[in-house]
């Protein structure tokens, strides 16, 4: 009953139900900002015009278009990465000890490319069904739900059609990954180090707010390329990552690149603090179960 949250280990599966879990709650009390972030993304309106555009179209409802397929995207890409990254800093802390900041930052990176390739289709169903808002009715896919877009995408574009832009999503989980799962660790080690913060969750709070800031910033650049590529209408093939970065940059000046930072920073931080609080959570009931076992 006396260990402490670093001596306590969870199964390798539990690190993937903890993720899907966590994952799932905190889609849902953010999906309206994932809304929010994608549609600004695609229409380039400020985040005023687009709130309100959103509801004054569908209500309360516009802000939860696409759940369905952001659900399933948690319950694959989530509980995929989050697991993976668990399992990949446990077994590098039990063969090599404390692990510096660039290893944690590569094995995030590792998690997110892996779970990105996994969710890639509820990805780009999610943005699919939010970016139908923005477009004139006859133009509009309007899937009923994230089985329904799969379907459509499968017969109309064939199987591989489900991963279109999955080249640019895994780049961005990459980048995502790296910076939130190994700054989020390392910033723990050093609000911890300064002896003002030591456990618990003010500690994970505090980690999280600040490996949130860090991630938008270098994340969205690629998330705008990828949302554009995912979200292609036109009848010829989506230019690649770095030309539609080259080709927005040109067109619509380089602060354009980070075009919906503000919805996407009010997503990252509590997806960050309501995926990484659970967690631990449940690492702090395994040490009062499980005094014996060795950590996460």
């Amino acid at each position: 009953m006396s260990v402490s949250i670093q001596d306590a280990k969870v199964p390798t599966f539990a690190n993937f139900v903890i993720g899907g879990i966590s994952g799932v709650a905190a889609q849902i009390a953010t999906h309206p900002m994932d809304v929010l972030r994608i549609r600004m993304q695609v229409s380039r309106n400020t985040l005023r015009d687009t709130a309100l555009q959103t509801f004054g179209t569908n209500g309360v409802r516009g802000f939860y278009m696409g759940l369905s397929a952001g659900l399933l995207r948690q319950l694959t890409y989530t509980t995929s990465r989050l697991g993976i990254y668990s399992t990949l800093l446990d077994i590098g802390e039990q063969h090599f000890g404390y692990l510096n900041y660039v290893t944690m930052i590569s094995l995030g990176m590792i998690a997110g490319i892996m779970g990105s390739f996994i969710g890639s289709p509820t990805d780009l169903i999610l943005i699919r069904m939010v970016a139908d808002m923005n477009l004139p009715t006859e133009k509009r896919k309007n899937y009923k739900n994230v089985v329904n877009g799969i379907s459509d995408i499968w017969k109309t574009e064939g199987f591989t059609g489900l991963w279109r832009g999955a080249v640019p999503t895994m780049g961005r989980a990459a980048i995502v990954n790296g910076a939130q799962l190994g700054t989020y660790t390392r910033a723990k080690v050093m609000l911890q180090n300064t002896g003002y913060i030591q456990n618990g969750i003010p500690l994970q709070f505090a980690a999280a707010l600040m490996s949130s800031i860090i991630t938008c910033f270098a994340s969205i650049p690629m998330d705008v390329a990828k949302t554009r590529i995912q979200n292609w209408r036109q009848s010829t093939k989506p230019p690649n990552i770095i030309a539609m970065i080259v080709n927005i940059v040109k067109t619509e000046g380089l602060i354009s690149l980070w075009n919906g930072f503000v919805p996407s920073y009010s997503r990252a931080a509590p997806n960050t603090i309501i995926t990484m609080i659970p967690s631990r959570t449940v690492v702090y009931v395994a040490c009062l179960t499980r005094p014996a076992v060795k950590p996460l």
